[in-house]
């Protein structure tokens, strides 16, 4: 009888890592239109579309509980320490 582990693997933080940083990329450029200032009150509209779909591969790619977790904190910690000096 194989025990099946919770725990996150290698595997798991390199497809959180990897996911994420392709995210970022993708949110970047999208948001790279609000320099035009005709294409300012789309953004809404626009970058979820655009980040939505890296976003459903990656849950696709999710088996273990904390995946989209650690996406999240590593994403939402760089406004943090950008307004805190750190």
């Amino acid at each position: 009888m194989e025990v099946k582990s919770n725990k996150l693997q290698a595997k798991d933080l390199i497809n959180v890592g990897i996911f994420t940083a392709i995210y970022f990329v993708i949110f970047f450029a999208g948001m790279m239109l609000g320099y035009i200032p005709i294409f300012i009150p789309l953004l809404g509209l626009v970058c979820p579309i655009l980040c939505g779909i890296p976003f459903m591969l990656y849950l696709t790619k999710v088996k273990r509980f904390g995946m989209v977790s650690l996406t999240g904190v590593s994403g939402g910690h760089r406004p943090l320490a950008d307004r805190w000096g750190g």
